[in-house]
C-alpha cells in the first residue's frame, strides 16, 4: 500500500477527443472545451498527488472560464494539500461570495478559520461535559459490572476492567466489544487496573487475589506477580499500576501502605513509601504514574501526591490539601496529569504547579476511580458505583463535526474505485479506530451498497521516513556523526522503516532512494562529496521531502538531522506556518534530531509540535532508542476505502461526483470530490 496508482493517463492531449462529438453542433464553445480539458488533467494530477501540477491546470482552466466555481473549488483543494492554507481559503471564500457555496463549504471555512493563527489559543477555559455513556450490558450479555479502570490504546480502542465480573473487555472506538480477557484457567480475582507494555502484554492487578497477572494480548496468563502477605514482594489489595520507560512495573499496595516495583519478568525489585526523615510515609496509596524518571503516588490518606525517584527515595510532596480525595492518576500526552477525586476530574500542570477543574460530571457521577484520554481526544471515565463508563467531550468542540478530506481517488481499474480519505476532528487532530461501518459513500447522490475498508494508516506496521540532513557549514565538520545517526535510525526502525535522503542544498535533491542499502543511505546523508554552504534551503528541502512522502499511505515522518540552528533564510520562499501546514495537511510528522549538546530553535520546536512530532537529543538519553516506539505512537487518520461503481463514464469524459461521510459516536463530517473514468476510444 505504498503509493497511489493513477486514475488514468495525465500527460497527453485530449482536446481532439472532447472536440470530436461537438463538431456537429452549431454553437461550439471552444473556451469550455479547453477548460474541461485542463480541469480533467487537474483532477487526475490531484489524485496522483501532483498538487503543483494540479494547481497549474486549474488556474489555466480558470483562464478560460473564470466564473466556474467548480474549478475554483478544486484549485482551493490543490492549494490546501500544498500547505497554502491562506490561498485555499481565499479561493473558497471567492466561491462563497459568488453564490457557489454550500453548507459543506461554509462548515469547512469555519473550521479552517478556527485553526489558523491564534484561533486555537482563544478557545477559552477547558471544560468537559458528559456526551455519552457506555453500559456493561449488551443485549442479554453482561460484559462488565463495577468498572474500576479504563486504559486507552493507540488504535482508538480501550480496555474496561470489570471488578465484579472478573474480566477485562476491549471495546473499539464505537464502544463495541472486540475481545474479552479472562486471565486464563485461573481467571481474575476481582481485577482493578490494567496497563499494557510496548510488546502487547498486559498487567492486571487483582484486588482480592493479592497479585498481579501478566497476560498475553489474548488474556492468557503468563505469570503471577506478588501473592498475599506483608513481606518483600508480597501484596495486600493491589490497586493502581504504572510502567516506566524500562518496562518496570509499579503497584500501589493499599493494604501494605507502599508501592512495590517489579521487573518485566516479574522479579521483585523493591518497595518504598515508608517513613524517612521528615516524610511520614504513605497512608493510603492510590493512583501511581511514572514521568521523566520519577514516580508520583497519590495518597488519599494524607490528601497529597508524593514524588519518589526510581529507587524509592522521597523527593517532594505536591498538591497537599488541595483535593478532597485522591484516586487514579494518568499522564496526558502533553505531560500534564489527569487526576480523579471520585466525583470530579482535574488537570494538574507539573511545571506551573497549576490545578484546574475539568468536569464535575454535571453532578451525575457517583464514584469515578480514574479516567483516560482516548486516541480521538475524548475522556473515558469508569464510574464504579454507577456501573457505566462516562464519555466526555470538550465543551467548545462537543457540537463540532469531523473534517473529512478525500485526498485521492483511483479509477484505473474501473469499475473498482479506491478512495483515500483523511479524517480529523475540529482542531485538525487525526481520528483513528474507524471501520467500514463508520463511512457512507455516494456517487451522483446515490449511496453505494457495499464499502470495504482496505487500509487504515494507524494500523500500518511500516513507516515512510525522509532523512533531511542540515547542510550548514557547521555540519560539514560533523559528517561522521551524521552518517552514524542515519545508520542508527535505520537500525532502530528495522524492517518497519522505508528511508530516503533529501539533501537541502541550494537546489535540494533526493540523494538516496528506499531501495538503497543502509550503508549507501548513511553515506548519502553525510554527503561526503560536499554540498554544505550558507545558502542551503531548509524550506525547499522540507517541501521536496513532503512531496516524496505524500503518495505513501503509511505513517510518515521527516527526521531533520540538525546542528541546532537555522539560517536567517530558512523560510525565505515559504513561511514557517506554510511549512507546518504542508506537513500537517499531508500527515507528515517532523522530528528535529539535534546532533549537538546544546542548541535548538523555536521554529524547529514549533514545527515538531504542530505536526505531532517531537525533538530528540541524539547524545542525551534516550537518543534514538525509542524512535520506533515514538513513530508507532503517531496517530494518522488516513483510510483507504474500496467499492464498485455503477455510474456511466461516457467513455471517460464524464466527471463522476463522489460524497464520503464519516461518523463517530455523535459526530460526523462529509466531503465532496469526484473523478474521471479511464478514457475509452
Amino acid at each position: 500500500m505504498k503509493g497511489r496508482k493513477g486514475a488514468g493517463a495525465v500527460f497527453f492531449p485530449v482536446l481532439a477527443f472532447f472536440l470530436a462529438p461537438a463538431l456537429f453542433g452549431q454553437n461550439l464553445d471552444f473556451d469550455q472545451v479547453r477548460a474541461d480539458e485542463e480541469f480533467r488533467g487537474g483532477v487526475q494530477a490531484f489524485h496522483n498527488g501532483y498538487y503543483n501540477q494540479a494547481s497549474q491546470a486549474f488556474k489555466k482552466a480558470l483562464s478560460f472560464k473564470p466564473r466556474d466555481t467548480r474549478i475554483r473549488l478544486w484549485l482551493g483543494r490543490a492549494y490546501y494539500q500544498s500547505g497554502l492554507n491562506e490561498a485555499a481559503l481565499a479561493e473558497w471564500k471567492t466561491v462563497a461570495k459568488a453564490g457557489g457555496g454550500s453548507p459543506l463549504l461554509d462548515g469547512l471555512l469555519e473550521i479552517l478559520e478556527s485553526r489558523r493563527g491564534i484561533g486555537r489559543e482563544l478557545r477559552g477555559p477547558e471544560r468537559w461535559v458528559v456526551s455519552g455513556e457506555i453500559g456493561g450490558t449488551f443485549g442479554e450479555n453482561v460484559f462488565f459490572r463495577r468498572p474500576s479502570s479504563v486504559r486507552t490504546r493507540r488504535d482508538g480502542s480501550f480496555f474496561v476492567v470489570g471488578f465484579v465480573t472478573n474480566r477485562v473487555v476491549q471495546l473499539d472506538s464505537n464502544g463495541m466489544v472486540k475481545k474479552t480477557l479472562t486471565g486464563g484457567l485461573e481467571g481474575f480475582d476481582h481485577p482493578f487496573d490494567i496497563v499494557e507494555d510496548r510488546d502487547g502484554a498486559v498487567y492486571v492487578s487483582e484486588f482480592r487475589g493479592d497479585r498481579v497477572a501478566k497476560c498475553d494480548r489474548d488474556g492468557n496468563r503468563l505469570l503471577s506477580i506478588g501473592g498475599k502477605g506483608r513481606g518483600p514482594g508480597k501484596l495486600l489489595g493491589p490497586q493502581y499500576l504504572a510502567l516506566d520507560r524500562d518496562g518496570n512495573l509499579y503497584v500501589s499496595d493499599w493494604g501494605n501502605r507502599r508501592v512495590s516495583k517489579f521487573s518485566r519478568t516479574g522479579d521483585f525489585l523493591l518497595s518504598f513509601g515508608g517513613a524517612s526523615g521528615a516524610y511520614p510515609g504513605l497512608q493510603a496509596p492510590t493512583g501511581v504514574l511514572c514521568h521523566e524518571g520519577h514516580v508520583y503516588v497519590a495518597d488519599d490518606g494524607r490528601k497529597q501526591v508524593a514524588v519518589f525517584d526510581s529507587s524509592g527515595n522521597h523527593l517532594a510532596t505536591l498538591l497537599q490539601g488541595r483535593l478532597e480525595s485522591f484516586e487514579g492518576m494518568r499522564r496526558l500526552p502533553e505531560g500534564d496529569f489527569l487526576i480523579s477525586d471520585g466525583q470530579r476530574l482535574y488537570r494538574y500542570g507539573l511545571e506551573e504547579d497549576s490545578l484546574s477543574l475539568l468536569t464535575d460530571f454535571g453532578g451525575i457521577a457517583k464514584r469515578v476511580l480514574s479516567a483516560d484520554r482516548d486516541a480521538n481526544g475524548n475522556l473515558l471515565a469508569p464510574d464504579f458505583d454507577a456501573g457505566v463508563v462516562h464519555v466526555l467531550s470538550e465543551l467548545t468542540g462537543m457540537h463540532a463535526g469531523l473534517t473529512v478530506m478525500v485526498r485521492g481517488i483511483e479509477a484505473r481499474e474501473f469499475p473498482k474505485i479506491t478512495l483515500e480519505v483523511h479524517v480529523t476532528n475540529r482542531y485538525g487532530d487525526p481520528v483513528v479506530g474507524l471501520g467500514a461501518d463508520n463511512f457512507i459513500v455516494s456517487e451522483r447522490r446515490v449511496r453505494v451498497e457495499r464499502v470495504d475498508l482496505r487500509f487504515a494508516a494507524h494500523k500500518s506496521a511500516s513507516f515512510d521516513i525522509a532523512l533531511l540532513p542540515d547542510r550548514s557549514p557547521e555540519m560539514a565538520a560533523k559528517r561522521s556523526v551524521v552518517e552514524k545517526a542515519a545508520r542508527e535510525a535505520w537500525d532502530r526502525m528495522g524492517k518497519a522503516g522505508i528511508f530516503r535522503v533529501v539533501s537541502p542544498g541550494a537546489a535540494p535533491t533526493v540523494v538516496s532512494r528506499p531501495e538503497d542499502p543502509p550503508a549507501v543511505m548513511a553515506r548519502a546523508a553525510a554527503d561526503t562529496d560536499g554540498s554544505y554552504g550558507p545558502d542551503w534551503a531548509f524550506d525547499l528541502g522540507i517541501r521536496l521531502a513532503v512531496s516524496e512522502l505524500a503518495v505513501s499511505r503509511n505513517r510518515k515522518a521527516i527526521l531533520f538531522l540538525s546542528s541546532g540552528t537555522l539560517p536567517g533564510t530558512a523560510f525565505r520562499r515559504y513561511g514557517l506556518q506554510e511549512t507546518a501546514d504542508y506537513m500537517k495537511n499531508n500527515s507528515v510528522a517532523f522530528y528535529p534530531v539535534y546532533l549537538s549538546d546544546s542548541g535548538g530553535t523555536p521554529e524547529l520546536e514549533f514545527l515538531a509540535r504542530e505536526t505531532g512530532g517531537r525533538s530528540i537529543r541524539y547524545f542525551a538519553p534516550p537518543g534514538l532508542t525509542s524512535l520506533a516506539e515514538d513513530l508507532s505512537a503517531q496517530p494518522d487518520g488516513t483510510y483507504v476505502l474500496e467499492y464498485r461503481s455503477s455510474s456511466p463514464t461516457d467513455f471517460g469524459r464524464a466527471f463522476i461526483p463522489v460524497e464520503v461521510e464519516a461518523f463517530l459516536v455523535r459526530r460526523s463530517g462529509r466531503d465532496e470530490s469526484g473523478y474521471f473514468g479511464p478514457l475509452e476510444f
